[in-house]
C-alpha cells in the first residue's frame, strides 16, 4: 500500500506552487528584470522568509517554472509522436505541432518565461538540455518511420527543427503579436527539413558524433 502523504507535505507543495505561480504573475505584470522576492512574496501572500524555505533565490524560482513546463511539453510531444504513421506523417505531424503550441500556451509556457532564458544562466542550461531531448524525440520518431539516416544525422536534424520553435517565439517577440502564421510557417519548414530524411542520406555525411550526442528521453 502506498504511503499516505502527510498534511505538512501537502501544505508545503501548495505553498511552493503558490510561490511559483506568483513569480510568473509578477513577471507578466512587471517584466523579467523587475521581479524581486519581495514582489513575489506580496503576490503569493507569504512572508519573504518563507520563499527561502523553498528557493535559494528568485532565479531558482524561475528556473523551476521553466523546467517544469518544458518537461510537460516534451511529454505531450512524445506521446503525440508515438501516434504518427508513415503514410500520413505530414498531416499528423502538422496537427501535433499545432496541438503542442495550444498545449504549451495553455499551461503557461509563454513569452515571459521563454524570454527569461536570455537573462538567467540556469535557464540557458535548461533550454539546452531541453533542445537535446527534443531532438532525441525526432530521432526516435524518424527511425520508427523508416528513415535511413544515422542517429547522429537525425539528431542534428532535430536540433535544426528545434531552432524553428525558437524562430516562432522570436517572430512573436519582434512583431509584439501572437499570430498563428508563425506556427504555420514553422510547420511548413519542419516538414521541408524532414522530407529528405526519407529519401536519401545527407550530402555531407558525417561519420563522427555531433558536439551534443543524442540524449535518451525518460
Amino acid at each position: 500500500m502506498a504511503e499516505k502523504r502527510s498534511p505538512v507535505q501537502a501544505r508545503s507543495r501548495k505553498i511552493k506552487a503558490t510561490i511559483m505561480e506568483a513569480a510568473h504573475d509578477v513577471m507578466r505584470d512587471r517584466g523579467i528584470r523587475a521581479i524581486t522576492t519581495n514582489a513575489v512574496a506580496e503576490r503569493a501572500g507569504v512572508k519573504v522568509g518563507s520563499i527561502y524555505d523553498y528557493f535559494p533565490n528568485k532565479e531558482a524560482i524561475i528556473a523551476e517554472i521553466y523546467e517544469e513546463k518544458l518537461a510537460q511539453v516534451r511529454s505531450f510531444l512524445e506521446a503525440g509522436s508515438q501516434k504518427i504513421e508513415r503514410k500520413a506523417w505530414r498531416t499528423q505531424l502538422a496537427d501535433l505541432l499545432r496541438d503542442t503550441w495550444s498545449y504549451q500556451l495553455g499551461i503557461g509556457l509563454d513569452r515571459t518565461i521563454v524570454d527569461a532564458s536570455y537573462y538567467y544562466e540556469d535557464l540557458l542550461r535548461i533550454a539546452r538540455a531541453h533542445s537535446q531531448l527534443f531532438a532525441s524525440n525526432y530521432v526516435q520518431l524518424l527511425k520508427r518511420l523508416g528513415s535511413p539516416w544515422s542517429e547522429n544525422e537525425l539528431f542534428d536534424l532535430g536540433i535544426s527543427i528545434y531552432t524553428l520553435v525558437n524562430a516562432t517565439w522570436s517572430y512573436w517577440r519582434l512583431t509584439e503579436t501572437q499570430e498563428a502564421i508563425a506556427i504555420e510557417r514553422q510547420i511548413t519548414l519542419t516538414i521541408t527539413l524532414i522530407e529528405p530524411a526519407f529519401e536519401a542520406r545527407p550530402h555531407n555525411d558525417r561519420d563522427t558524433a555531433p558536439a551534443n550526442p543524442p540524449v535518451a528521453s525518460n
